[in-house]
């Protein structure tokens, strides 16, 4: 297996059932008669939730359970995802199929990433999973700067700032299967100045709507 040697290499770790890397490396579109690594993806979102939660409670003492929220959000959030994703090159041995658009590929890295560490996991132990993912996240968690990366906060002082009121989040729908839903959440300012975002789960809808309301606002001069 040496096409993954420097793989191996970069997350510090040796896998003893190499079909569990396979599928975790494998997207949807490239064969339908193997296994992908959607099921992987599903379990490693919540196994990295898990991880990152005991990090950060044992390493920010001082932090309000408020705090800690944020923190985590931005360090499960897809563009930490990518970010990592990308550092160790996690694209070069993902299996896709060719018609898949290269805007698609951000998204399959950050799930492909989460289905790696699933692989790790089922493939050893938790504490394993545990030393993979906090070395691959060591950077982030030491540098991790909320000010620049937690729109939800941002756009909230906005508003307070502005006309005294908090911006109201709201469910628009959910859509696509349940494997991977697509979540829609808008944001308001005022009554005419409403945006729709997307995202993976609510979470990452609301962050993704605050964003854009942000810009809007940036842009309008409000």
């Amino acid at each position: 297996m040496n096409k993954y040697s420097k793989l191996i290499n970069d997350i510090r770790y040796s896998f003893k059932d190499f079909e569990l890397l396979e599928t975790s490396l494998t997207h949807s579109s490239f064969d339908k008669n193997k296994k992908n690594y959607e099921k992987l993806e599903f379990l490693g979102d919540r196994i990295l939730g898990l991880i990152i939660s005991i990090n950060l409670y044992k390493n920010f003492k001082k932090d309000s359970e408020g705090e800690l929220a944020k923190k985590h959000s931005f360090l499960v959030c897809k563009r930490t995802l990518i970010n990592i994703a990308s550092l160790i090159q996690l694209h070069r041995y993902i299996k896709v199929s060719n018609d898949i658009k290269m805007k698609s590929i951000d998204s399959i890295k950050a799930n492909s990433l989460e289905a790696l560490i699933a692989a790790v996991f089922l493939d050893s132990d938790f504490e394993t999973a545990q030393t993979v993912v906090e070395n691959l996240w060591k950077e982030e968690i030491k540098n991790i700067d909320l000010s620049k990366y937690d729109p939800k906060s941002r756009l909230q002082e906005l508003c307070l700032k502005k006309n005294n009121k908090l911006p109201e989040y709201n469910f628009v729908s959910k859509t696509g299967p349940e494997h991977e839903p697509i979540f829609k959440i808008s944001v308001n300012h005022s009554d005419d100045l409403i945006v729709i975002g997307e995202g993976k789960n609510k979470q990452d809808a609301e962050v993704n709507a605050a964003k854009l309301l942000l810009k809007k606002i940036e842009n309008k001069k409000i």
